[in-house]
């Protein structure tokens, strides 16, 4: 049986309402990320992280620093995505910043 994903909006989740739309052992989890890349490699950064599902960068800066929300249905999905990010070429760093899940 496929598993139905559910469309929720950030704001709706950080304020708790879609809970009730989560099934039995079901969870979402939002993280907030700082990515510091090479000032040289920033394009090519920029786009290999908008090829990541669930990857959505917010800004970043001449300097090199990123600022992304990762959207994930596991805790393991969050780490493997961040060890996928910082093995990304140009990328010296990678922090989690934030992490909430329901």
């Amino acid at each position: 049986m496929a598993r139905e994903q559910a469309c929720w909006s950030r704001r709706d989740l950080l304020g708790g309402r879609p809970t009730s739309s989560l099934g039995p052992g079901d969870e979402h989890h939002i993280s907030g990320l700082v990515v510091h890349a090479r000032p040289e490699r920033l394009a090519a950064v920029l786009a290999s992280l908008g090829a990541i599902p669930g990857l959505e960068v917010h800004g970043d800066s001449p300097v090199g620093k990123i600022v992304a929300t990762l959207e994930t249905l596991t805790q393991d999905d969050v780490v493997r995505r961040l060890g996928e990010i910082g093995e990304l070429p140009g990328v010296l760093s990678t922090a989690l910043v934030y992490h909430r899940f329901d």
